[in-house]
């Protein structure tokens, strides 16, 4: 989290309110920016211009560019993990229990232990099952995996659940994992996950989630971002979102979760809702199919280490609901946005998108950006169909790579690698690239996410076999220009008349040796405010 050197917009701060950075580095030249009411209004030669009252940041030759931009986060969630059991980047099972142990210790009589962040690799590979939370006792304990696509839950935790779901079957596009004896081992996957498990597992209280929105809003702008796609329930943007959006660091492009049709309702309360310069509904969101993690990718072709299984479709796919689904959002002048990991799952979002296309096209109305979330693995035969509309987005975390890049050819095969994160197969073909972090699923510093897509290297530090890296000018403009865009943002060049949404580092990206050294963000300004200074 920030240091206290940090700078928040101040909800009492007049909308007009000059800033000065002085001394910045704009296209090779030092010179000086005025912003004002939210807008570049000057840029001088560094020294002439004079003080007019407001505030100021002397960039000390630092260079100036657009702020960063993550199109892909969970900020109301990422909030949360803040008080959750961190089990992310444990060796070993003794590892995993003894920070669930430690965690017990921080509780209240009646709550809940909940964990986020376990990875199998990060231990060897072994499926951990009810056993490794053994010592929570009788108190109901729900451990999330890195990917939020599966989570481990005791006992406990599962009769509260299915007493809540009802005698009901399990899911489709969904597993309770089950032993020999036909035992559920404590590890469901999917929908299993969201529909059985999540709803059953205690909020905590509205003040501490809005508190906690609040601080990952900071977070983010001291990482250089100015704003960001949330991918949020219409809950959460009513009851959390929106009373805090004042003093949200960052600008939030919310698009709502709420995907099972019909989705009318839950879009209305959003739809209703006052549009705020931190706070704006930008579209709906569908899954398409898993992870590769979780085995439940859907893929074209089976997995290499599980032969017979190729993945899953969900929700809306696995109910060939997502032509009717995406028709509605368009019509209703909404983004729509598809989480599409595997090959398989790719064509259908890319088919779908050539379905709205043709709606927006017959009716005259306008056409929104259609948005294909992850895109980790895409047949070559599909990757020219990402260059056929600029209204289409290929909205990638180089971040994941980190975690999925050691195992790709045990999963994919080698006859599969250049599928794998295909981030300059898309640019070449005309696509646009725009960049995130999946956050809290990821890791959302920028730098980070640039530098695996400059290097290509996984976790291990090795380079991931394939053809898939960029330059820095595009992993940048992708965090960037195309990012905004992805959001339905206005462009920002560091021009006069630009919005004032800015982030001043202390290297030029363009010149970094990635491999060895990152950039350091010196302030970042949102909407003509200082939202972080270092």
């Amino acid at each position: 989290m920030p240091s206290d050197a940090a700078h928040f917009p101040d909800p009492s701060e007049p909308d007009r309110s000059s800033l000065t950075i002085r001394s910045g580095c704009v296209g090779g030249q030092i010179v000086d920016l005025r912003c004002d009411a939210g807008r570049i209004i000057a840029i001088e030669p560094a020294g002439t211009l004079k003080p007019d009252g407001g505030t100021s940041i002397d960039a000390r030759g630092g260079f100036v560019l657009p702020g960063f931009v993550d199109a892909h986060v969970h900020l109301v969630m990422a909030g949360m993990t803040s008080s959750q059991v961190n089990l992310a980047r444990c060796p070993d099972r003794a590892t995993f229990e003894a920070r669930v142990e430690q965690g017990l210790k921080t509780l209240e009589d009646e709550e809940w232990l909940i964990g986020h962040g376990w990875l199998e690799t990060d231990w060897g590979g072994e499926i951990p099952d009810a056993t490794w939370l053994a010592v929570a006792g009788d108190r109901p304990a729900v451990c999330i995996k890195h990917d939020h696509h599966a989570c481990l839950v005791n006992q406990a935790a599962l009769t509260v659940a299915l007493e809540r779901f009802g005698d009901q079957p399990c899911p489709r596009g969904g597993e309770i994992v089950r032993d020999a004896e036909g035992r559920p081992t404590g590890l469901m996957l999917e929908s299993a996950a969201w529909m059985i498990v999540n709803p059953a597992v205690p909020q905590p209280a509205l003040e501490s989630r809005r508190s906690t929105t609040i601080e990952a809003a900071r977070h983010l702008a001291s990482l250089g971002f100015t704003a960001v796609g949330s991918m949020e329930y219409a809950e959460e943007m009513v009851d959390v979102l929106h009373p805090v959006r004042d003093e949200l660091a960052v600008r939030v492009m919310v698009t709502m979760l709420d995907r099972e049709l019909p989705i009318d309702e839950p879009l209305s309360r959003l739809e209703r809702l006052s549009v705020h310069p931190h706070l704006e509904l930008l579209g709906c969101k569908a899954f398409l199919d898993g992870t590769y993690g979780s085995r439940t990718a859907a893929m074209l072709a089976d997995f290499s280490d599980t032969p017979g299984n190729a993945g899953m479709l969900v929700e809306l796919a696995e109910r060939n609901e997502l032509l009717e689904w995406i028709e509605f959002v368009v019509r209703r002048g909404h983004s729509p946005s598809m989480h599409a990991i595997g090959d398989r799952a790719a064509r259908l979002a890319l088919d779908a998108c050539d379905h709205a296309e043709r709606i927006t096209l017959d009716t005259g109305i306008a056409r929104p950006m259609l948005r294909v979330e992850h895109c980790q693995a895409v047949d070559a035969s599909d990757i020219p169909r990402f260059g056929v509309s600029t209204k289409r987005i290929a909205s990638m975390q180089p971040i994941h790579m980190l975690d999925d890049g050691p195992t790709v050819e045990k999963v994919l095969g080698a006859e599969r690698l250049d599928s794998f994160f295909p981030t300059r197969a898309i640019a070449d073909a005309g696509g646009r690239l725009a960049f995130g972090s999946d956050w809290p699923i990821a890791d959302p510093c920028p730098m980070e996410g640039i530098r695996i897509a400059v290097t290509g290297r996984d976790r291990s530090g090795r380079v991931v076999p394939g053809d898939r890296t960029i330059t820095a000018a595009q992993a940048v403009h992708a965090y960037t220009v195309e990012a905004r865009s992805a959001l339905g943002l206005p462009a920002v060049s560091t021009a006069i008349g630009d919005p004032a949404d800015l982030v001043i580092l202390d290297q030029d990206p363009s010149v970094v040796e990635w491999g060895t050294e990152t950039p350091t963000v010196f302030a970042t300004v949102c909407n003509g405010k200082t939202t972080f200074l270092a």
